[in-house]
């Protein structure tokens, strides 16, 4: 990832982008965030606030005609925040710092006229080290002087003067004959000079010469001039703008920069800030008594109206995003840094793998700013270049070869035929969750379809693309293609949304649908029924992009009489679960949030035609069944699903075995082979040990072959005094670690288990390929093999 790539990503997020109120003001005061620290009491901070954006704050604070207020996104409920109500009490109740000007540079500069923009100029280039002269024939002020009391107390000016003296601005009073003439820009007075600035709204009856609008430069290069009145909008704030870029203009010159450079974004513009006002409340406008001395009460209720523009439009929504306080453009700095490094730790891992890549970010941002997609990117070349930690996604991976290792996965015809035009995938994870729902759909489908359905059993790959190991997911989907082509290129019916996406974007050549849009065409199954109470429909994130799927699933419910509550965050706005983008795989933390924001979307209980949607809001308490349950009884109540727990790890892959040898057995009259070992040892595990070894991604079948390993060859070792042994066994790239008890009657009773994903440098065997590399051969072992670093997976001991 180049710095081209960063930067791109960087330009679709605006939430660093100033507010309309900010891009209004010529001088880009920060009227956003002056509002919030006085609507917090904070006015010590405002006023430092306010000097450093506005120059002469104490002057021209008082002087703000506010042409931010007509662009506030306020003014578009009830009225603009009143800025220069706000300035006007920050400036009478805080002092402001002494004034600091940088060492002398030698440079000296003229400004001919003492009006506002004169005024400004001077302070700006006093500040920079330069040594200014002022010349006026008038007070200094000019019209200034001429305003009410009540406006501009005469002791304002007086102090605006003497700050300027403290960076070293002088006065020089002149004849109204000479100051015509240096009026001019060419008085021999100027020639010792480096630049000069003609203040023209000090100036009656003075030509005002032609300038550049950008830099306002003269056709004498070192002569500037700005501040000419305008006869209508804002003037104060104008003359203030033109000396402070003249000033700028100035500067440049004296040290040897073109005055043109640099200068995008000078002078008001507007703004590319999206903000969502839909829900904001009225508040009306604060009408001081004294509109010129409002009170610190009357401040503080106008200073609360301010929306506090701002986007996070995808943090709003993101548990991810949420979780890590932040929001994408600051999130694509930390991860592209990450990459960056070559020694030492990559402390962004973690955020990063722990992206859903659902989608919904660039779905809600104004600029398609896609999160999931450069974390998905990051993720690829963490692991091209071996800076990925494969105990991260180690499990899942393992998990996913394990669904497409011989003693799982098949591809036959339909029972008794030797062609089918049609295949069932119901993918890894439903038939391990619901096997005898998957079995009667795969049933059902076969009575209602002409021609012939076959069966396919497997893990589409989907998972080793969030590992950003495109290697392995390209292996995988070309074994996939090459089982279709074998059984002659039948229509493939997917179960999964995950699967419809992930063929969708590598095996774009298979004709495909899903299962929801094939049921939704055919007669209802025996014994579907709707339930007895008013469930919410979750689309799953994967579906975000499938129009179709969402309206079939729903047209599956209108057909059953079902009653549906339609989420806010539904259909193309959907929250994700957690389980896309292995996010709770990497960070189980982030991953539970997920679906408890989506659990607390909605006070029904939810109903989902994704299977890992459904098992993940359960397992966080939410009341939810599948889509399934309804069409597909088999024995139970709606109700009994609703509260069917979401199964562990273990027992998705024993229900996947099982559900494979059932099958096989009774549709296609095959007899799988038994695994010897398999069910010889008996385990008594207590809750407690359960819920460790899910939260460590310990299988009962890990369990069991570590306790085979110690019964040929002993426990490391046994403790006396508790009749306790432990045992440990290295299967493959993790170390497993099991206490245990042999009890009098036979099985033996687990008291704590154990593991560590990590690799040692040096240790026998630590070169070895991991399960998924293995199976996949050695063009993913080649590319992705780990470097020799050290890696343990977080939370893991």
């Amino acid at each position: 990832m180049d710095q081209t790539r960063l930067r791109e990503f960087e330009a679709r997020c605006i939430q660093e982008e100033p507010p309309a109120c900010q891009t209004a003001c010529p001088l880009h005061v920060d009227a956003r965030g002056l509002a919030r620290l006085l609507a917090e009491g904070k006015e010590n901070e405002a006023r430092k606030l306010l000097d450093r954006l506005m120059p002469l704050s104490g002057l021209l604070g008082l002087l703000c005609e506010g042409p931010c207020m007509g662009p506030c996104r306020r003014s578009e409920i009830d009225a603009g925040v009143n800025l220069p109500l706000l300035e006007r009490w920050c400036v009478g109740a805080a002092k402001a710092a002494k004034p600091m000007a940088l060492p002398a540079t030698g440079k000296n500069i003229a400004v001919v006229g003492a009006g506002l923009s004169g005024l400004v100029a001077a302070w700006e280039l006093g500040k920079k080290g330069h040594a200014v002269t002022v010349f006026h024939h008038r007070p200094p002020g000019g019209r200034l002087r001429a305003l009410p009391a009540g406006q501009l107390p005469p002791e304002a000016l007086e102090d605006a003067l003497e700050r300027l003296a403290v960076v070293r601005v002088v006065f020089e009073a002149v004849d109204q004959a000479a100051f015509a003439g240096l009026g001019q820009g060419t008085s021999e007075r100027l020639a010792a000079f480096e630049a000069v600035y003609l203040g023209l709204d000090d100036m009656p009856g003075v030509p005002a010469p032609a300038t550049d609008d950008l830099t306002l430069q003269t056709a004498d290069p070192r002569v500037f001039a700005g501040g000419k009145p305008l006869a209508d909008g804002p003037r104060c704030i104008r003359e203030a703008a033109d000396g402070r870029r003249a000033a700028g203009s100035v500067d440049r010159l004296l040290q040897g920069v073109a005055p043109a450079s640099a200068r995008a974004g000078e002078g008001p513009y507007a703004s590319k800030l999206y903000t969502d006002i839909s829900e904001a409340e009225p508040k009306p406008a604060v009408f001081p008594a004294d509109p010129w001395a409002p009170t610190a009460e009357e401040a503080k209720a106008e200073a609360e109206r301010c929306l506090r523009c701002e986007c996070l439009e995808c943090v709003k929504r993101c548990a991810y995003l949420a979780h890590y306080k932040g929001h994408p453009k600051r999130y694509g700095r930390e991860i592209y840094n990450n990459l960056a490094v070559i020694h030492g730790l990559r402390l962004a891992n973690t955020m990063t793998n722990s992206c859903a890549q659902c989608g919904l970010c660039a779905a809600v941002c104004p600029h398609d700013a896609d999160m999931g997609a450069f974390c998905a990117e990051a993720r690829q070349e963490m692991v091209g270049v071996r800076h990925m930690p494969p105990s991260a996604h180690e499990f899942a991976l393992e998990d996913m070869t394990r669904s497409n290792s011989d003693d799982t996965a098949f591809c036959r015809h339909a029972p008794g035929t030797s062609a089918s035009a049609r295949l069932f995938f119901p993918g890894c994870r439903l038939p391990a969750s619901l096997p005898a729902q998957t079995r009667a759909v795969y049933e059902h489908l076969c009575r209602q379809l002409p021609d012939g359905v076959g069966f396919a059993l497997g893990c589409c790959g989907a998972p080793a693309r969030w590992a950003g190991r495109e290697a392995v997911a390209k292996h995988t989907a070309r074994r996939f293609r090459e089982q279709w082509q074998a059984a002659d290129k039948p229509e493939v019916i997917l179960a999964c949304a995950s699967c419809s996406a992930f063929f969708a974007a590598e095996l774009p050549e298979i004709p495909r649908r899903s299962l929801w849009e094939v049921l939704a065409e055919l007669p209802l199954p025996p014994g579907a029924e709707a339930a007895p109470f008013t469930p919410a429909l979750h689309d799953p994130c994967a579906a975000r992009d499938h129009a179709e799927m969402r309206a079939a699933a729903r047209r599956l419910l209108r057909a059953l009489g079902q009653n549906i509550e339609e989420l806010p965050l539904g259909r193309e706005l959907t929250r994700c679960c957690g389980y896309g983008g292995l996010a709770a795989a990497a960070n189980p933390l982030v991953g539970e949030k997920f679906a408890l924001d989506r659990a607390g979307d909605t006070k029904f209980p939810l109903a989902a035609y994704c299977i890992m949607c459904r098992d993940r809001l359960r397992a966080v308490g939410k009341p939810a069944l599948h889509l399934l349950d309804l069409l597909f009884p088999c024995g139970h109540t709606a109700e009994d699903a609703l509260e069917r727990p979401a199964p562990g790890i273990s027992t998705l892959q024993e229900n996947l075995r099982d559900f494979r040898a059932a099958l096989l057995r009774d549709l296609w009259g095959e007899e799988p082979p038994k695994d010897p070992g398999l069910d010889e040892i008996t385990l008594e595990i207590p809750e407690d040990v359960a819920r460790r070894m899910e939260e460590r991604r310990i299988l009962r079948s890990d369990v069991s072959a570590v306790l085979r390993a110690a019964k040929e060859k002993g426990p490391a070792f046994r403790n006396p005094a508790t009749g306790r042994s432990r045992a440990c066994l290295r299967p493959r790239r993790v170390t497993f670690w099991v206490e245990y008890e042999e009890l009098p009657d036979g099985p033996l009773r687990i008291h704590d288990a154990y593991c560590h994903r990590m690799i040692v440098p040096g240790l026998p065997g630590e070169g070895a390929p991991a399960l998924w590399e293995s199976a996949c051969g050695p063009e993913c072992a080649a590319d992705e093999k780990p470097a020799g670093v050290a890696y343990t997976r977080p939370g893991r001991h």
